[in-house]
Formats: C-alpha cells, structure tokens, sequence
C-alpha cells in the first residue's frame, strides 16, 4: 500500500472499520465473488443478471445466460 495515495489509505481504512481485508489476490473459486468471475470469464459480463448473484450468495448452481 502507498501510504501517500490517499485513495489506498482510505481503503485500507475502511476496511479495517468493517472487519475486510483488502487482498490483490484473485478470490476462492468455490466464493461467491470467484464464482460470478468464472461465469464472466466464460459468458461475459452482459450476461450478467441479479439472479446470478442471489444464487452465488445461497450457494446455489447460477442459471445459465
């Protein structure tokens, strides 16, 4: 982190407010988050729609595009 970017310091802030932890490594691919970056990487993010996060939160298949 550059503790001369405000924008970094700010981040690194907020997320120590919250509980996060700010990573630059990609995310676990059974995760959400590495879940709907997999489905984007294959169908691209138009075919994104809001029931593919619900299902990625609920732990669910996602639905195809």
């Amino acid at each position: 982190m550059d503790m001369n970017d405000p924008q970094e310091v700010g981040i690194a802030f907020g997320a120590m407010i919250l509980g996060a932890t700010v990573s630059t490594e990609p995310p676990d691919p059974s995760s959400p988050l590495g879940r709907i970056r997999a489905f984007t990487a294959e169908h691209g993010e138009e075919a994104l729609r809001p029931e593919h996060f619900d299902a990625a939160r609920a732990g669910q298949p996602l639905p195809p595009p």
